[in-house]
C-alpha cells in the first residue's frame, strides 16, 4: 500500500531536536499534536505548581517547533496513517518511518502511554536518535550531565532507568554543585579535534519520594506541593528544573567525569572505583547509546515493532565512542554504589 493510496489529507508538523529537523504527518492531525506527548497532561497527585504525568517527550528532549516542508527537505519523516484496520504495519520506507493502523482505538486502550508510537520510551523516541545519528552524526547518551561553567567542568552520569542518575543530579543541584544541562539524554558529537555537546531537556520524571524526603528544599524551589501519596515512592512525576539550568545552550570541550551511578536509598556506605581500562570505558559508552535504539520490543502491550538499528550505524556509533575517548578530556570515569545522601562524597573532588 502507498502512503497516499486512501486518497487522504496528509497534514504536517515539523519537530526539531538539536539538529535534527523532522516531520510528523497524519490524516489525524491530534496525534501528532496531542498535549499527551508534546506539552504534558497534569499529574493528579501534583496539587501546587507543575507536575506531568510521565509519558510526554518532554521527559527525553528540548523539541522545538520548526515550519514544516514536505520530503525531502526535512531529514526524515515519520507517517502515522490512522485507518480502521485489523492488523498494524511499521515499517521503513527509503529511511522514513510509517506506522499504519487504528491508532486512535490503540490510543484509548493502551495502559502504558510512554509505550506507544509518540510516548517518551517509545517509537518516535527512537526514530529521533537514528536520525541524529544517520544525519548528523551526532549521539544521544543515556545520561543526567552537570556542568560548572567556573571550572569548565561536566559531570556525565550514565546507568538505565532506576540506576540513580536522578538521585546523583538532584544531589549536585541540592547541594549546590554544578549546573543543569541534561536530565535525561545528552547529545554529543565529535568534530575533528574538539567534543561539542548540546543541551538536552531540564524535565525529568523523578520519584515523588526524592523530592518529599530526601531533597525537599528542590521541591520547594521549583513550586511542587502533592496530595497526600499512599506510595510516594511508587509515584513518579514529571517536573520542570529549568531554575538550575545552565545558560549555554552548546558547550565544547569541557573536563569530563563520567559515572556509572547505583544509588539505593539506604546505602549508609558510599562506595567507589576508578575504571583505568579504556576498553571498559568503550564497552559501557557503546552499550548506553545503543540500547536507547534497540530495546524497544511492544507498542500498545501488543504490536512488536521493527528495529531502526542496522549494522552500519552500529559500526558509526563505536567509531564515534573510540573518537569520544581518544578526543575528549575525559579526567576519570567512576563506578559508584551509594545513597542519594552520600553519592557525591569522595570521587567528586578527589
Amino acid at each position: 500500500m502507498s502512503i497516499m493510496e486512501k486518497g487522504d489529507a496528509l497534514i504536517g508538523r515539523g519537530i526539531k531536536v538539536a539538529k535534527a529537523r523532522i516531520g510528523l504527518v497524519s490524516n489525524n492531525p491530534s496525534l501528532i499534536s496531542s498535549p499527551d506527548y508534546f506539552e504534558g497532561i497534569p499529574h493528579p497527585a501534583v496539587v501546587k505548581g507543575r507536575g506531568w504525568l510521565i509519558h510526554s517527550q518532554l521527559a527525553n528532549f528540548q523539541i522545538f517547533s520548526v515550519e514544516y516542508q514536505p520530503p525531502p527537505k526535512l531529514d526524515s519523516y515519520f507517517y502515522i496513517l490512522d485507518y480502521n484496520i485489523a492488523e498494524s504495519q511499521i515499517f521503513l520506507n527509503n529511511g522514513n518511518l510509517v506506522a499504519l493502523g487504528n491508532w486512535t482505538a490503540l490510543e484509548r486502550e493502551v495502559v502504558d502511554k510512554r509505550y506507544t508510537l509518540l510516548g517518551n520510551l517509545g517509537l518516535l523516541f527512537r526514530f529521533i536518535l537514528v536520525t541524529l545519528e544517520k544525519n548528523h552524526n551526532i549521539y544521544s547518551f543515556h545520561a543526567a550531565a552537570l556542568y560548572d561553567e567556573s571550572s569548565n567542568e561536566m559531570i556525565i552520569a550514565l546507568g538505565e532507568r532506576g540506576s540513580g542518575k536522578s538521585a546523583l543530579m538532584l544531589s549536585a543541584l541540592d547541594q549546590g554543585f554544578f549546573k543543569l544541562f541534561a536530565t535525561e539524554i545528552l547529545h554529543a558529537e565529535v568534530a575533528g579535534d574538539r567534543v561539542i555537546f548540546y543541551k538536552g531537556t531540564l524535565r525529568n520524571n523523578v520519584r515523588a519520594g526524592h523530592l518529599i524526603y530526601d531533597f525537599p528544599k528542590i521541591k520547594e524551589r521549583i513550586g511542587v506541593e502533592f496530595a497526600k501519596l499512599d506510595n510516594p515512592w511508587g509515584t513518579k512525576v514529571q517536573v520542570d528544573l529549568k531554575d538550575y539550568g545552565t545558560e549555554k545552550d552548546i558547550i565544547v570541550d569541557p573536563k569530563i567525569t563520567i559515572v556509572f551511578p547505583r544509588i539505593e536509598e539506604f546505602n549508609k556506605v558510599s562506595e567507589y572505583h576508578y575504571i583505568k581500562d579504556k576498553r571498559e570505558i568503550k564497552r559501557r559508552l557503546f552499550e548506553n547509546i545503543h540500547d536507547r535504539i534497540s530495546s524497544l520490543g511492544l507498542i500498545y502491550e501488543k504490536i512488536p515493532v521493527i528495529s531502526l538499528d542496522n549494522y552500519t550505524l552500529m559500526k558509526n556509533r563505536l567509531k564515534f565512542v573510540e573518537s569520544f575517548i581518544e578526543v575528549g578530556r575525559i579526567e576519570k570515569a567512576v563506578s559508584l554504589f551509594a545513597s542519594p545522601k552520600n553519592c557525591l562524597e569522595g570521587w567528586l573532588r578527589d
